[in-house]
């Protein structure tokens, strides 16, 4: 069983870590090794310090194991580009690979969803690397479908070709 709950300032430090671990794993042989190895947990922990607890209509959830120290995380809120009020985002969800295929993505997800309905937004939109099939299929098996807008993002000289999914929240 998967149990998920708010994120907390005091989680900064794993939460961190988890980015990190999960962006290397995630993202190699998409995005610049060079980039990858000059990550920092103690970097990433500083940001989540700063932007934790989330304040509503953001929320930010992590899954937990037994002793209560988060393994993934989901964090969305208010679309960043569309001004429609009924428009969110799912800015990111990573789950540490020694935890992938335990269905923690999947609760995650779905609670995120639920937490979104329930803040009064109808759908919901992510930006996925074009080229990472992995998390494509993810996403489509949840429910999400491509919008066909795609966008091109430079990363360290590297273009990345990102393409939108929504989903329409219940």
């Amino acid at each position: 069983m998967v149990t998920t709950r708010p994120a907390r300032r005091e989680d900064a430090d794993a939460l961190g870590a988890v980015h990190v671990t999960t962006w290397r794993s995630a993202y190699a042989g998409l995005i610049p090794r060079g980039h990858l190895d000059g990550l920092s947990p103690e970097r990433s922990a500083a940001r989540w310090r700063e932007h934790l607890p989330c304040a509503p209509p953001e929320t930010c959830l992590v899954s937990v194991d037994p002793r209560d120290r988060p393994t993934g995380f989901a964090l969305a809120g208010p679309h960043r580009e569309e001004q429609d009020p009924g428009a969110s985002e799912l800015y990111s969800l990573y789950v540490h690979p020694e935890h992938a295929g335990e269905g923690v993505g999947t609760v995650l997800l779905a609670r995120t969803q639920e937490l979104l309905g329930a803040a009064g937004f109808v759908r919901a939109s992510l930006w996925v690397l074009t080229s990472n099939h992995g998390a494509r299929r993810f996403y489509e098996h949840c429910g999400w479908s491509v919008d066909g807008r795609t966008r091109l993002d430079v990363l360290d000289e590297t273009p990345l070709h990102e393409t939108l999914m929504t989903t329409e929240l219940s």
